[in-house]
């Protein structure tokens, strides 16, 4: 697994631990860094993509509102797992330049596959194939990054 997917999937279990307990989310992300022992790398990734939900977290729920009221999916029917994945995967898309479009939409999809129901997968990926055209209206640009840890991003 890349430093950059573990970190995500580190960062969704994070939050889902620290909704569900009540915890502080820092503490949570810190506990579930430590107990995994992460490279400085992933950690880093980690820290940086919940800060960006953190300080962006009332806009992220707004576009992720738009965006389901768009497909008549009710904020309330959304499990709490899609919610989080979702909210990433907007955040990303918005506030991570760096990460191809289509990157982030598939990591997204690949903690879906793994966390989730099979029926959400094409539910999360049409909410964020919305998301990708309404930050990129023109057209999503075509990426070239280099490759560091077997994954683009």
């Amino acid at each position: 697994m890349g430093k950059r997917r573990k970190g995500r999937e580190i960062v969704l279990q994070a939050t889902y631990a620290s909704l569900i307990s009540g915890a502080d989310l820092q503490v949570t992300l810190a506990d579930q860094l430590s107990r995994r022992e992460s490279a400085d790398e992933t950690s880093e990734f980690a820290e940086q993509l919940m800060k960006k939900i953190q300080l962006n977290r009332s806009d992220l729920q707004q576009k992720l509102n738009a965006l389901l009221e768009g497909s008549n999916w009710s904020p309330e029917r959304l499990g709490i797992l899609e919610k989080v994945i979702l909210t990433m995967g907007i955040c990303e898309l918005v506030y991570s330049k760096d990460v191809p479009v289509r990157v982030a939409i598939n990591e997204a999809l690949e903690l879906t596959r793994r966390y989730c129901d099979e029926k959400a997968v094409g539910f999360v990926n049409g909410i964020l194939d919305q998301a990708a055209s309404r930050v990129y209206p023109d057209g999503i640009p075509d990426f070239k990054t280099p490759d560091t840890d077997g994954e683009s991003s």
